[in-house]
């Protein structure tokens, strides 16, 4: 393989490797970041997936839910720092319907799950789409860290599987932010790329 083609196929790499989100199911669809969030923006069904952030380096950060498994609330827990890629996942139910069921897939373990009103708020300045305007409101989503009753959330390695209830009072939207793992950005990728090229070069 000469340098041209070799840089060719590192190109195509990690071009899939930066899509964080890979694959929907059921009632989600996967969008850009928006411009915005706000009640009425995006009514469904169905619910929208967006990536938001990535490489994120985090301390520490407070999240609902830091495990695998099935979950209809939950304590708050943290977790400890390192490099994740932050994604969003939002259902607008101003439309009247109550209810969409889905799953998302990512390119990477899911770390951890935020659903709370007051934590999706703390965390849009780290973990948010620059260019979306979140709604920073205590209506939004889910409150007192507990779910809508018929809501659920299933976690299995990198895929999230999820039940959204979004009709209450004052309440039409039910959000879910998800952090995985980040993985090496093109840009790192192909500078490890160039220097092996060179590298082998070298042996020849």
């Amino acid at each position: 393989m000469n340098t041209r083609t070799a840089l060719v196929v590192l190109l195509a790499t990690t071009a899939a490797a930066s899509a964080a989100i890979t694959g929907t199911g059921g009632a989600c669809t996967q969008i850009g970041a928006p411009a915005s969030a706000l009640p009425g923006a995006l009514i469904g069904p169905p619910a929208y997936a967006w990536n938001e952030q990535l490489n994120v380096n985090t301390a520490s950060t407070a999240v609902n839910i830091a495990a695998n498994g099935f979950f209809s609330g939950g304590p708050f827990s943290t977790f400890a720092g390192g490099l994740f890629d932050s994604h969003m996942i939002h259902f607008d139910a101003s439309s009247g319907v109550a209810m969409v069921s889905g799953s998302v897939t990512f390119n990477s373990n899911i770390i951890a799950v935020i659903y709370d009103e007051a934590l999706l708020s703390a965390s849009d300045a780290t973990f948010g789409a620059g260019g979306t305007t979140y709604f920073n409101n205590p209506n939004r989503s889910y409150s007192a860290n507990t779910m809508s009753p018929g809501t659920w959330l299933n976690i299995v390695g990198n895929t999230i599987s999820f039940d959204l209830w979004a009709m209450q009072p004052g309440n039409y939207i039910a959000e879910v932010r998800v952090l995985t793992h980040a993985v090496p950005t093109p840009g790192s990728l192909a500078l490890m790329g160039l220097g092996g090229l060179a590298v082998a070069r070298r042996r020849r």
